[in-house]
């Protein structure tokens, strides 16, 4: 069956399925003994969303008025307020911390908008890696080369919205929510073979997320399609849920940043995007490389002196000085050490220098639409690369190393796949201008059915 929204949507209407047989779906596939769900999910609301859906069923035979979205599963990342639930981060730190007293405001919308939350999605603690492991909750992994007897051997799903992206690829959920501080919803999808979007940082309220960085941290949607998570934006950000409509392939202009970006890709990453590419000027679009000096000398992704590492220590700071750092993933507790020593000064310089970057990158971008990218350099990693913390921040800092340019220029940027069936995810990346979020979902929504998998 179908998972996307406007689909669903249909179908409920008509009767066709009903809410509850649809939250039995998601159920049976994260219960399945051979599949990931025990990785993907941190907590599933079997009973509570069963209730729900019943509920949302007796009032459509009663032909009372239902929100558009009533009863459509939703996953959450373990980030996100529920009100009278206590939000972990994908940490143990935090098991006994006090409730939430309400929902995060776009987790509000969306169940105003009459999605039924299916569960708590599993993460990288507190947000802080590319790869998407947890030490203790487990790996959720990639479908692609996934055993079904070994947990120990596939891939990893990306991070940090590893449990998101899974439910999405495995049928867990019809949509689910990520955040994105150097590529958290992004790099997921291009790993998982689904979409993920960026939005611009302040597109969307902060209000009740657990925080990385609130300088980079960006909530954003991952579904199986552009429209889901188009739909899925306007909801977030308080607007009817509205798609938007393709534009003119044969007006769109999209650069190519040439230079690191491009550098040391996998032969089937690089394969599979250059495919895309040709699809896309075959189909009318303007394509151009362009040199862009200002990111070239700035390389973000990990960087272990930056503002997100001075950030996310100000977060964490008193339990770590407490003693604290032993209950924390080995390598989220590495990573955080990185900003600690990072001075006032230096952190305001940062911020400065980041605002100039902006400007040049403004003006060298004028006259395109959008710049084009893969999203990950990389396949996603195999579980049996990643024996030691080096290992991991290697991984982590290629699995993001494209992601975290649109986070630092706080560009929207949209990931879709573009891999062919059966083989290996990679995702394609627009990135946009800031605040042009919507005309970026636009240009997506022409772009997908020419790149898609097929």
């Amino acid at each position: 069956m179908t998972y996307l929204l406007k689909d669903l949507v249909s179908r409920l209407n008509t009767g066709t399925i009903s809410a509850r047989s649809l939250v039995e779906d998601c159920l049976a596939a994260i219960d399945a003994p051979d599949g990931e769900g025990k990785r993907a999910f941190i907590e599933a609301y079997h009973n509570r969303a069963r209730e729900e859906a019943d509920a949302v069923d007796r009032a459509r035979k009663q032909g009372l008025s239902l929100p558009t979205f009533a009863g459509i599963p939703l996953s959450i990342k373990d980030l996100f307020d529920e009100a009278d639930i206590v939000t972990r981060a994908g940490s143990k730190v935090l098991k006994d911390a006090t409730p939430a007293i309400k929902d995060a405001a776009v987790l509000a919308r969306l169940k105003a908008a009459g999605f039924i939350v299916i569960g708590r999605t599993n993460m990288t603690e507190f947000a802080f890696s590319g790869i998407g492991t947890n030490a203790h909750y487990g790996d959720a992994r990639s479908p692609f080369e996934r055993d079904k007897v070994d947990i120990h051997k596939g891939r990893v799903a990306g991070g940090s919205s590893s449990g998101s992206a899974v439910s999405i690829s495995d049928h867990m959920a019809a949509a689910s929510i990520g955040s994105d501080t150097g590529g958290s919803t992004r790099t997921p999808a291009a790993f998982c073979g689904i979409v993920g979007f960026k939005p611009t940082t302040t597109r969307m309220s902060p209000d009740g997320i657990f925080p990385l960085s609130q300088s980079f941290d960006a909530a954003g949607p991952m579904a199986t399609s552009v429209s889901c998570c188009t739909i899925l934006d306007s909801l977030m950000a308080g607007g009817p849920g509205e798609d938007e409509a393709p534009v003119a392939l044969n007006r769109i202009r999209l650069g190519m940043p040439k230079g690191y970006l491009f550098e040391n890709l996998d032969s089937h990453v690089a394969h599979s995007f250059n495919m895309a590419i040709e699809q896309l000027s075959a189909a009318g679009a303007i394509i151009e490389d362009i040199t862009i000096n200002e990111i070239e000398t700035l390389r973000p992704s990990n960087n272990p002196k930056s503002i997100v590492a001075a950030e996310a220590y100000a977060i964490h700071k008193t339990r770590l000085e407490a003693g604290m750092g032993d209950q924390y993933d080995p390598l989220v507790a590495f990573r955080l050490q990185s900003g600690k020593d990072i001075l006032a000064s230096d952190y305001i310089n940062m911020l400065v220098k980041r605002k100039q970057v902006w400007q040049a990158v403004q003006t060298r971008l004028q006259g395109f639409d959008a710049l084009v990218l893969p999203t990950a350099p990389i396949l996603p990693p195999l579980l049996s690369s990643l024996q030691d913390i080096n290992s991991k921040i290697q991984q982590s800092a290629l699995s993001l190393r494209n992601t975290a340019l649109s986070n630092y220029l706080d560009r929207p940027t949209i990931s879709m796949p573009c891999h062919s069936l059966g083989t290996g995810p990679v995702g394609l990346s627009l990135i946009g201008s800031r605040q042009h979020d919507r005309r970026l979902l636009a240009i997506a929504a022409t772009c997908e059915p020419i790149i898609s998998p097929r």
